[in-house]
Order: C-alpha cells, then structure tokens, then sequence
C-alpha cells in the first residue's frame, strides 16, 4: 500500500513538472527580416536606388516591439517536418560516407581476416545509420498523423461521436486538455531595424522557394522574411510587400500601397497598419464598450489607434496592441493601449469624471519667501505680504515645487486630487534643503556607528569567553577568585561599550531611514487656520 501511495504522489509530481517544462519551453522568438526591395525599372538613379535599402528599413522600424505570433499548427509542424528532413540529409551523406570507406576496405587491407573485421565494422555502422534513417522517416509519419487533425479538424458531429460516456478523473493532472495556441514574442533580425537580410547569389539565382534559400534563411534563425518590388512613375511610387514564412517559404499576406517618395514614412506606416495582422496571424477580436455615467455615454466619442468609431457599437478590430482614447462633452478623456489578443470578445469599461476648472489657494507652514512651481508650466511668489499661491485645478493631483528666493534650496509638494478643488485653502510643511547631501551624512554617521559596534564585538567576545573559561575554573577548583573577578570587570565594560555602540547604531539608522523619506514630496493639507479666521 504505500509503495502505491508513494508511486502515485511521484506520478503527480512528475506529470505536474512536465507540464509546467512543456509551458515554459512551448513558446519562443519569432525573428522577422526583410530583404532588400528590388527596384523594377530600368535606368534608376542612385537616389531612388536608395529607397530599396530606406524603404525595408522604415517598415522593421514600425513594427511594434514585444507584438505577438499566433503559430499554427501547419507552421508548427512545417518547423518539425524541416528538422528532420536537415537530420535525414545528414544521415544520408553519413551512409554515403560509409558505403565508400566500406568499399575501399579491398583495396586498403591485404589480410584478410583484418578485412573481414572491418568490414563487419564497417556493416554495424552503415546499419545502425540505416535504422536511425527509417526511425525518422517514422517519426515524421507520427507527427504528420498527429498534426493532421489539428490542421483539418473533425466536424461537430465527428466530435460528438468521439465522446464516451466515461466521468472525467477526478484529479486535473490526468485530464486530457485540449492544445492551446502558442503565442511567440516577435522580434527583428540580429534585434536592428537597419540590418537587412542578404541571402547568397547563387540562393538568389534558384529562387525563395528553393532548398538553398530556405536553408540560408533557416540558419539565420529568421522565421518571417519580408520582400518587396518598387515601382515608380515620376514622385509617386508602387510599393509591393510579400510575407513569407520559414520553414515552407510559404506566402501568407501580400500588401501594395501607393504613396508619394517624398514621405516614405508615411508609406512604412501603412504598409504595416495592413501587414501587422498577417505577421499576428490571429483571428480578429471584437470590442465593446460600457461608459459611464449615462449623460457621458450619450456623448461618448471613441478612437482607436487615431480613428475615430461609433461608441454604442461593437467594434470588430484584427487582433494586436492598440490605443483607445475615450472622451466626452463636458467630461475628463481616458487612454489605455492593450494587447487584444488570446480572447473573442473584450468589454472596456470606464467611468469619465467631469472636468473640473478652478483656482486653490496654498501656503507654507512656515513662511519663507520663495516661488512655488506646479506641474512644470505655472509659478506663483510667496513673501510677507503675498503669503498664499495660486494654483490651476482640473481635477487631477497636482505635483509642485517650492524654491526658497535666499538660496535657491527645493522641496517637492503633493496636493492629492481629494483636496484639489476650486477655492480650496491648503498648507503645506515643505522643508527646502539639500536632500542628498544629507542624507550621504546621515549614511556616513550610519556606517560609523556600525563600524564601531562591529569593532566593540571581538574585545567583548573575548572577555566574556574568558570570564567563563576563569568562573568554570574556580569552581572546580582551578583557579582563583581574584582572577574570576578581574574578567568579569572586564567582561561586564566590554558589554557595556558594545551595548553603547549598538544604541549608537540603532539611532543613526532610524535617523538615516528619515533623511531617505524626507525626498517623498510633502502632502498638502487644508489649512484649518484660514476657516477659523473666517
């Protein structure tokens, strides 16, 4: 019995490490390159030339980092299929190898027992070959019937049929889950935008669908490769871009744009607004919105990525990272940029807070002449007869700074949007002084006293070990009373230093961790004094 209880625990160790392996290991980069364009007219000059190298450049540079790949299972399996044709050519020119060194043996050995010997050898290795070949060529059977429902998947009624009438396992860990996409972050080759993938002539020569090409790319660790033709009639150019996937040199989107050659930006950009669902390869995700309050969703005008759409409908948008921007009459606008994807349907909800506009009023607890600065873009004196500053509100905090006139010391103040209202009064203990320097004194004075402490340890560990060591002796009757004494009187002062020197410790800490908070902005408070005075 416990042997089974035990084989069972390791069994959902193993099977729990296993799927946390293949979830870490699942997903990886997917590097996308681009060629250089190819200009298609005769007689170019050198500055349209350029535009084949600026061009591919500007199109890596907007793509968006950190964006993801959905990687299908027809791409997953391309990959697997790739690394067993490269493990069977591999093969193949061992055995080839092989063969010939066997052949030669007749030439090579005049004994013949020494050549009947090495040609057994020789047999063993030619066969063990063989068997690694057909191992392979069964493996891709395997994985080729594996993929094949993943790739052509049975219909509902297949599926049906398919069900037993079984209870599921209790236990999660032996469930049989269904394989979820996998999701690769999409980087760009050698991780530069201006590096442009240059592929040999002779790769050229035989063409982007050719072995030697694929091969070129694949050992570029490139997944994704861009490739495009020019074609230009006077300002004005045609811009075609392919999207070709590796291993498979397939073909998975096609992007033309017209744009003048004088903003090639613009033409880049474009290029990849279209391009960007076909390097996501993900479905499109639907959008809807819930706005509050009422009267704000009334009024309510949404933008993604810069275009404005109609609020009250759902929006239907190619899966990815975008920008909302939601905004009303009357009401303070929200943003979020989110990555839409993984999900058929997400819901954003936002509750717009109504503009506010308006003065407050703010002052130092203690006076001193000085110009107060608030959120970079206003500033308002203080002095014996101006003792309050005027700040703008709308509503949200309002970070500032106090400089005091004599000599030019600051300290940041924070007026919290709870208080930051019109007419508001408020006050504010700033402290302007030099932070840094001091706390770089309150460090030093820190380490001093803990230098110190660590000092006073050896001298008392030593008088109290030889207290004890004299007090064990006299009472075994080794030694004197006197000299008992003498170490205890010792022991008892070294305690006392290190007792001295770890208070000194403590307290320069404490005061070493306020000088540290001190560079927190101070909080405004509303000033109580200003209501008792009306």
């Amino acid at each position: 019995m416990k042997h089974s209880v035990r084989f069972f625990i390791l069994s959902l160790i193993f099977s729990f490490c296993g799927s946390a392996y293949s979830a870490t290991t699942a997903s990886s980069g997917w590097t996308l390159g681009s060629m250089e364009f190819s200009y298609k007219q005769q007689g170019k000059t050198d500055s349209k030339s350029k535009i084949t190298q600026v061009l591919p450049q500007l199109i890596l540079e907007q793509i968006a980092d950190n964006s993801l790949r959905l990687i299908s299972p027809q791409e997953d399996l391309d990959r697997q299929l790739y690394e067993l044709q490269t493990e069977r050519l591999s093969l193949f020119l061992q055995l080839s190898k092989e063969n010939k060194t066997r052949d030669a043996l007749v030439l090579s050995k005049d004994n013949p027992r020494a050549l009947r010997k090495a040609i057994i050898e020789s047999e063993e290795k030619i066969a063990d070959i063989k068997a690694k070949i057909d191992e392979n060529l069964l493996k891709k059977d395997e994985i080729t019937k594996k993929y094949e429902k993943k790739i052509n998947p049975p219909k509902e009624e297949e599926k049906n049929e398919e069900k037993h009438g079984f209870a599921p396992f209790p236990f999660p860990f032996f469930r049989e889950e269904e394989d979820k996409p996998v999701s690769e972050t999409v980087s760009l080759y050698k991780n530069d935008s201006s590096a442009l993938f240059s592929p040999s002539e002779n790769a050229k020569t035989e063409g982007i669908s050719s072995y030697t090409f694929e091969k070129e790319v694949t050992n570029a660790k490139i997944n994704g490769l861009l490739t495009g033709d020019i074609l230009i009639f006077g300002d004005y150019a045609s811009v075609t871009v392919n999207l070709y996937v590796f291993p498979g040199a397939k073909c998975t989107g096609t992007v033309t744009e017209v744009g003048n050659t004088s903003d090639l930006i613009a033409i880049a950009q474009s290029v990849v607004r279209n391009l960007t669902p076909k390097i996501a390869n993900s479905l499109p995700v639907r959008i809807r919105f819930d706005i509050k309050p009422e009267e704000a969703a009334r009024t309510a005008v949404v933008s993604v990525d810069g275009v404005v759409i109609p609020s009250e409908k759902d929006l239907i948008i190619d899966a990815g990272i975008h920008s909302i921007t939601i905004g009303a009459k009357n009401y303070d606008s929200q943003s979020i940029t989110y990555q839409f994807s993984g999900e058929e349907l997400f819901t954003v909800r936002t509750t717009l807070k109504p503009l506010v506009s308006g003065t407050l009023n703010i002052r130092l607890k203690k006076l001193k002449d000085g110009i107060f600065y608030f959120n970079g873009n206003e500033s308002a004196p203080v002095d014996g007869q101006n003792m309050y500053a005027t700040a703008s509100v709308n509503g949200k905090t309002i970070l500032g700074k106090f400089t005091r006139t004599e000599d030019n010391e600051s300290a940041f103040i924070l007026i919290p949007e709870s208080i930051a209202k019109d007419a508001g009064h408020l006050v504010v203990n700033a402290k302007p002084y030099d932070r840094a320097k001091n706390i770089d004194k309150r460090r030093r004075r820190m380490y001093t006293a803990y230098s110190a402490l660590i000092c006073s340890l050896p001298a008392t560990f030593f008088c109290v070990g030889n207290f004890n060591s004299a007090t064990n002796a006299y009472n075994a009757d080794r030694g004197t009373y006197e000299d008992a004494l003498s170490w205890q009187k010792r022991a008892y002062a070294s305690i006392g230093v290190s007792c001295v020197a770890g208070g000194w410790f403590v307290f320069e800490m404490v005061r070493y961790l306020f000088a540290a908070n001190e560079v927190l902005p101070a909080s405004a408070k509303p000033d109580k004094s200003y209501k008792e005075d009306r």
